[in-house]
């Protein structure tokens, strides 16, 4: 599921003015890093007394650390387009999508 989100976040970032690329990587920073988990903290918070929450928590407690890594690198691919679509004028080929996804992902992980 995050290789086809990268993916068409990269499609679309390369397609976008530079602005529309970064409107694009601010939302879903805000909603992978901030929103999705906070949701998710929620939902466990109101299992409270519940025999299967420590069970569920450790499941879900994995789910929120994957959804911030996968934030910063659709963040980083959406800062990579915004910079080149201010600069270049032509858009990348398929080829070099699957490459700034692939160098996001690396970068991502590093930074976590």
């Amino acid at each position: 599921m995050a290789g086809g989100l990268l993916s068409d976040t990269a499609y679309m970032a390369n397609r976008f003015s530079w602005q529309g690329t970064v409107i694009l990587g601010v939302v879903q920073f805000i909603v992978f890093y901030w929103l999705l988990p906070t949701w998710i903290n929620h939902q466990l918070d109101s299992l409270q007394g519940n025999m299967f929450r420590p069970m569920v928590e450790v499941i879900f407690a994995k789910r929120v650390h994957w959804l911030q890594w996968l934030a910063m690198a659709l963040a980083l691919i959406c800062g990579f387009f915004a910079i080149r679509n201010y600069f270049a004028v032509g858009q990348l080929d398929r080829y070099g999508e699957r490459q700034v996804g692939f160098i996001s992902r690396l970068l991502a992980r590093w930074f976590d």
